[in-house]
């Protein structure tokens, strides 16, 4: 009788081919799902049908000097309702919180990414960074990435695997560790972001549902304090999880690689030499004059009446204003260092190539502006929020393992619709009076919904990002040299994802025992 011992190639192709089989599926299910334009028309004809069939449906909660306050579902189909829409319509677009903030910070991002500052920014730093401290310098400035938006996903994987390249290391563990700061540590950053304006804009109109959160407050700083410590956390968990755990089973495609380092291509041009160094200069002026009009008593900043800076004062109120000139300034002046910017004609076309990119949302911003509009309208929302709260509160999934489960739920939701800005839009008139009726406050669910959205970013297949990180790797593996896929990337990513998970989430859960601010004036509780 003889025995013979299990083939590993055969059971890592076995292994392989049922996560590839699984990622299929997953693929296919998602991408059934309409863009999500269409997405929100249909969820707003879908309210529209939903007020008919509940109309009349109601929940109680108590109020504001323990008044019990109900509140009915209101049937939309009918002769007022039409004619409110139509005299709405355009109101309920213009009004909508995220538009006007995302398209004041895309104009202030043009001019920094239309010049070449936050390529040139991530270079010099690349570049100059000791061979030991590479992945850290990735991770981190993948995760800050997100101040040049989406952008940071095509040039920093690009980027990290040519630096790896040119040191002789594995360039697909660069491009990963670029990937998941990008993708995974997408919310997090150590300077507010346009994702910052997006988000905190549409949480603003989901306050107003009920009266629990409305005069909570929402700025674009209210998870600042948890966002940018979160910066530091991720980038440690995330080098320890680059070095021990992704580059040993990356490692084993170094046989294959073509290390043709062109390192030198990234080089920095005497020109962008000059424009960091004027953009540098401006940046300290700028701190000094924010500083001058903040530090003292009666500063210009503060509040004229307290003459406190939280929780209300012109800072937080202006603080878009502020980003909107602190960009535009230091892109100039790199811009006119590099010799990009010859003449002040030249600003509002770079201005101009910053609002194309955001274009795309603005035509989603009349969908789901009119989808908020009528569910809030039809108290469908509001209804939902409460019997929802009750429910949890009966059987005691409150606290921190709520929490939990509803970073989870955010991050699950990537796996069928990859923006972020869209499930936002639907799932914050829900879970922000929600959590509000159970105590939190609107900063608490906000920034759980980033912590779980990030996290599983790099591992949905509906991540459109995927093809241009295999397109990164076939400049160094060869096609027909060894087979790799949407599989491996997403094997790549799921330590990633996992730790990240644990200790972003953790991170989150330390606050909230410490009862800290996750930004200037953002409590834990109501």
């Amino acid at each position: 009788m003889s025995s013979s011992k299990p083939d590993p190639q055969a059971a890592g192709e076995g292994t392989s081919s049922a996560l590839q089989r699984f990622l299929d599926i997953l693929e296919y299910v998602g991408n059934k799902f309409p863009s999500p334009f269409t997405l929100f028309i249909s969820l707003a004809v879908a309210v529209l049908a939903l007020s008919f069939v509940f109309e009349g449906a109601s929940a109680t909660y108590i109020g504001a000097g323990n008044k019990q306050i109900t509140v009915k579902v209101v049937n939309l189909i009918n002769v007022s309702s039409f004619q409110s829409f139509l005299a709405d319509m355009v109101k309920n677009f213009v009004s909508f919180p995220p538009l006007g903030l995302v398209v004041v910070m895309m104009m202030a991002m043009g001019i920094a990414e239309s010049t070449g500052l936050v390529t040139a920014l991530v270079r010099r730093v690349l570049l100059n960074v000791p061979s030991w401290g590479v992945t850290a310098a990735i991770m981190c400035l993948g995760i800050n990435g997100n101040l040049a938006s989406d952008a940071a996903t095509v040039f920093m994987p690009a980027v990290a695997a040519a630096v790896f390249a040119g040191m002789g290391k594995n360039p697909l563990v660069g491009m990963s560790v670029a990937f998941a700061g990008t993708q995974a540590g997408f919310s997090a950053n150590f300077l507010p972001a346009g994702t910052d304006a997006l988000i905190a804009g549409i949480t603003a109109t989901a306050t107003k549902i009920l009266p629990q959160t409305v005069n909570s407050p929402v700025h674009v700083l209210i998870n600042y304090y948890f966002m940018s410590s979160s910066v530091i956390i991720l980038t440690i968990v995330g080098t320890i999880v680059a070095e021990k755990v992704v580059a040993p089973r990356l490692d084993r495609f170094m046989p294959y690689m073509q290390l043709d380092a062109y390192t030198q291509s990234h080089e920095l041009t005497p020109e962008e030499k000059k424009g960091l160094k004027y953009a540098g200069w401006t940046t300290v002026i700028y701190i000094l004059l924010l500083l001058a009009m903040c530090i003292p008593e009666n500063g210009w900043l503060r509040d004229p009446k307290t003459h406190e800076l939280v929780p209300k004062s012109p800072l937080l109120s202006g603080i878009i204003p502020l980003i909107f000139i602190f960009f535009v300034s230091v892109g100039m002046a790199f811009g006119i260092g590099k010799g990009v910017i010859k003449s002040e004609a030249d600003i509002p076309k770079l201005m101009a190539n910053g609002v194309s990119g955001s274009v795309s949302f603005i035509v989603l911003a009349m969908a789901a502006s009119q989808f908020i509009a009528w569910f809030t309208k039809s108290n469908l929302a509001t209804v939902i929020a409460i019997q929802g709260a009750h429910f949890l509160q009966a059987i005691n999934f409150t606290g921190i393992p709520l929490v939990i489960g509803f970073m989870l739920l955010s991050g699950l939701a990537d796996f069928l619709l990859i923006s972020g800005s869209a499930k936002w839009v639907f799932f914050a008139p829900i879970f922000v009076p929600m959590f509000g009726l159970l105590g939190y406050e609107p900063a608490v669910v906000q920034a759980a919904y980033r912590v779980g959205e990030s996290i599983t970013n790099p591992i949905s297949p509906l991540n459109y990002y995927i093809p241009v990180m295999l397109g990164i790797i076939t400049h160094y593996v060869k096609s027909g040299e060894k087979k790799i896929g949407y599989g491996t990337i997403i094997a790549a990513q799921l330590p990633f994802a996992f730790w990240f998970f644990i200790a972003w989430g953790g991170w989150l859960v330390f606050f909230m025992l410490m009862n800290w601010p996750l930004g200037p004036g953002a409590k834990i509780y109501l």
